[in-house]
């Protein structure tokens, strides 16, 4: 990888996760609402609203634990900034995982029963997910090491 890819590379992987999760989004709900499907399992909504709600909930805060926690670790390391920030990005990923995966289950959910409500707990998601994107000040204070060495990754 070219120097000063590495970010490039990270917001890459974060604009493809968030542009999964909405085009997935908006095409189950282009079907539902222009009749091309029927929800087929309209019965089981009250469930799956506890079980989404329940399910975002761990996958949000989960999300948020294990990245404090690894930040944690990173800071603490005595490596460079590529070895910080190779940590960094895992941690990013990680966190993406159990914040995506709750989202992908909540747009399942919707295009199962029509349940507009599951669409709102998506955009809470997918509202969070672009508050964790990474950004050049952001883990250059995270991370704790100055602009230069965040150039040369």
């Amino acid at each position: 990888m070219q120097k000063g890819n590495a970010l490039k590379a990270l917001n890459i992987i974060h604009k493809g996760l968030l542009a999964g999760q909405v085009m997935f989004a908006a095409v189950t709900a282009y079907l539902l609402y222009s009749g091309a499907v029927f929800p087929a399992a309209t019965g089981l909504d009250k469930i799956l609203q506890v079980v989404a709600l329940a399910l975002t909930a761990a996958g949000v805060f989960a999300g948020f634990t294990v990245f404090k926690k690894k930040l944690g670790q990173i800071r603490e390391m005595q490596g460079g900034a590529k070895e910080k920030f190779d940590q960094y990005r895992a941690a990013c990923i990680i966190q993406w995982a159990l914040m995506e995966g709750p989202a992908i289950f909540c747009i399942i959910c919707f295009f199962l029963t029509g349940n507009y409500a599951f669409l709102a707990v998506v955009a809470f998601v997918i509202v969070l997910f672009v508050m964790t994107g990474p950004s050049k000040l952001k883990i250059q204070l995270q991370l704790q090491i100055s602009e230069a060495e965040l150039d040369e990754l």
